[in-house]
């Protein structure tokens, strides 16, 4: 068998073994979780051992320029971003990892209605899916464009490294679409280099976060846990919209669905949400003066509220009620000024902390008609009140 064969092979017998019957299969699972480690190995083994095709110079040409470390963190970020996609089962109960080309079966929209119907995932049936020739062009553009910016840019080789330490979310990296409405989404000439100043900043807020004193620590965990990761790279459950989805990727999620968001927009997300929360009140003393050093953070930022009551918002509070959590009540939301499903972007310029009273208030208002019901409701009181 030649590589490229026993590279599909590898990567439909991990789908195999893992999926079941989340997309109308009958296959019963053997494992538990699709392992892009095992595919990766077999990819890393020996590299100076490859053919002459375009996906196998790629790889020696990555194996050349990175150090062993480098080199299986890159094949196993561009494997994930080649050819798997993480998608939602058909009960909308949970995401299963499977191959852009192997057909099965999912809820799709259907015209005029908001009625899901069961579909097939597959190339020509939706965008998102890939014939394997495809991906695999997808993989040498995109091993190509990431060899190309480090030669332009050795530091990145440094980078790699510090990124795979601090993800947010499995096998996280700087590669996106010059297009996320194109149809079909997933080709080589829309792979895209997505190093941005999001990101560069997030990188060392990362690191300071995960090095939380002691005290800090547990509740700084849990909050990235249970809200930065969660609100912001995944979805929430749906059953409306152009994708039902349940903690799906946000940008695998159908362009045009209310969930969905580039990775790019997600970063954003995320440092607005971590620049906010080092300026909560008594927010840890030895965690802001790290941002500060790293000059993450201005000196004079005011303490965050919430966009609604205007209260100050609270780390102490934050980080009790998620160490002491009841399921299903938190002090603190991740909000939206201008909902998703009104049309609002889930990016950096929309998104909020708010209090679990600002949160129901809001509904789904926009932050504007939230504060114009809020200016009746008191008009309303005053004049009560005098009369």
């Amino acid at each position: 068998m030649t590589f490229t064969e026993e590279l599909m092979e590898a990567l439909e017998r991990q789908e195999h073994d893992t999926v079941g019957k989340a997309f109308g299969g009958t296959a019963r699972i053997r494992k538990k979780s699709y392992s892009i480690t095992a595919v990766r190995a077999q990819v890393v083994a020996n590299p100076a051992s490859l053919g002459s095709s375009s996906a196998e110079q790629a790889i020696k040409r990555a194996s050349r320029i990175l150090s062993k470390r480098q080199f299986r963190i890159l094949v196993g970020d561009l494997i994930r971003y080649s050819f798997l996609i993480e998608l939602t089962n058909l009960k909308v109960g949970s995401t299963k990892m499977k191959t852009r080309w192997l057909p099965g079966r999912i809820l799709m929209p259907q015209e005029n209605s908001y009625e899901p119907i069961e579909g097939t995932f597959a190339p020509g049936n939706d965008t998102r899916a890939a014939s394997f020739d495809d991906c695999l062009r997808v993989f040498a553009t995109a091993c190509n464009l990431v060899c190309d910016k480090v030669e332009q840019d050795p530091s990145l080789k440094r980078t790699i490294e510090e990124l795979d330490r601090n993800r947010r979310v499995p096998y996280e990296f700087p590669l996106s679409y010059l297009n996320p409405a194109a149809q079909p989404l997933h080709r080589p000439d829309n792979v895209a280099w997505a190093w941005t100043n999001d990101l560069r900043w997030l990188i060392p807020a990362r690191e300071i976060l995960r090095n939380a004193p002691g005290e800090h620590k547990p509740g700084i965990t849990e909050l990235v846990k249970a809200k930065i990761k969660v609100k912001v790279f995944k979805t929430d459950r749906a059953l409306t919209g152009k994708d039902k989805t349940n903690r799906a990727k946000r940008w695998e999620v159908l362009a045009g669905d209310f969930q969905h968001a580039t990775l790019e927009q997600c970063w954003s997300a995320e440092r607005k949400l971590t620049g906010d929360l080092a300026a909560f009140q008594d927010f840890p003393a030895q965690i802001k003066s790290a941002f500060l050093e790293a000059d993450l953070i201005p000196p004079d930022a005011p303490f965050t509220r919430c966009p609604v009551t205007l209260e100050p918002l609270s780390f102490r509070h934050l980080a009790a009620s998620l160490l002491t959590r009841t399921h299903g009540v938190s002090q603190y939301q991740v909000g939206h000024l201008h909902p998703l499903k009104r049309g609002g972007e889930h990016d950096g310029a929309n998104v909020c902390w708010q209090s679990a009273n600002g949160n129901r208030i809001q509904g789904d208002l926009t932050i504007e008609e939230t504060g114009a019901l809020l200016d009746k409701i008191a008009e309303r009181r005053s004049s009560l009140a005098a009369s």
